[in-house]
């Protein structure tokens, strides 16, 4: 049975009312992640506007990582975990093309994110998830190809960062991870070992044991590594961003 998306009809002036209307509904979780809306038409007849409008709403709720569009038998428009936007990630790379916000910004805020996540990871990671960290360093080490690589090496990042069991450093984990991705991802045709993966094992093992200070200390030198090897390669990637956009 399909659940009304809303308790009683409503009016909508503008598609910025839409906006607001199934937003709402989606924080006080009349519909769920992972739950499907009702078609734009439905949408419209309820709210007494037109299909344009709606999807209009639609696009920017889409955007803003609150709703996700799916193809094929079973398609439509579901509501997607806000923690998975990528839309953070997309922000940090425009700062540092327009030259607002550094490498060295970037990675100096995660030597003090990342090493307290990996401490309290230590301390809060359940087996489950432990052994979910296992099959990402079991993936990363099987990748056929530098992309898989770089997809399996955020993934970890990004784990870790949720198996600290605090929503704000997974947040904002994950987005710090999409520009990381984003940034090696631009610059894979060079030849130059941006990420030591080796370190993930070390920093693993230090979570696997409930060792939190040691967890911290190799997250620390693993990310003073990192901040290294792309402060090295900013300015490349500008370059290749800016031809990017011209072209």
């Amino acid at each position: 049975m399909k659940k009304p998306i809303f308790a009683k009809k409503q009016k909508a002036g503008s598609f910025e009312d839409v906006v607001s209307l199934i937003k709402r509904e989606i924080l006080l979780k009349t519909y769920k992640v992972g739950d499907m809306l009702p078609r734009e038409e439905e949408l419209a007849t309820q709210l007494g506007i037109s299909r344009p409008m709606v999807r209009e709403a639609l696009a920017v709720l889409k955007t803003e990582g609150y709703l996700e569009a799916k193809r094929g038998v079973g398609g439509g428009t579901f509501v997607k975990d806000i923690l998975q936007s990528g839309q953070m990630g997309e922000l940090i790379s425009d700062l540092i093309v327009m030259d607002q916000m550094s490498i060295a910004d970037l990675c100096n805020a995660r030597l003090l994110l990342e090493p307290e996540c990996a401490r309290s990871a230590a301390l809060h990671a359940s087996p489950e998830e432990i052994r979910t960290l296992a099959k990402i360093l079991d993936n990363t080490s099987n990748v056929q190809t530098r992309m898989e690589a770089v997809g399996f090496t955020s993934e970890f990042h990004t784990y870790v960062a949720l198996c600290s069991k605090n929503v704000y450093f997974a947040m904002t984990l994950r987005g710090m991870m999409g520009f990381t991705r984003l940034f090696i991802e631009t610059l894979v045709d060079l030849n130059d070992d941006i990420h030591d993966d080796k370190s993930h094992e070390v920093i693993f093992d230090a979570i696997v044991s409930h060792k939190p200070q040691e967890a911290y200390e190799q997250m620390f030198v693993h990310i003073v590594g990192l901040k290294k090897s792309m402060c090295e390669l900013e300015d490349r990637f500008r370059e290749v961003t800016n031809n990017n956009l011209r072209y």
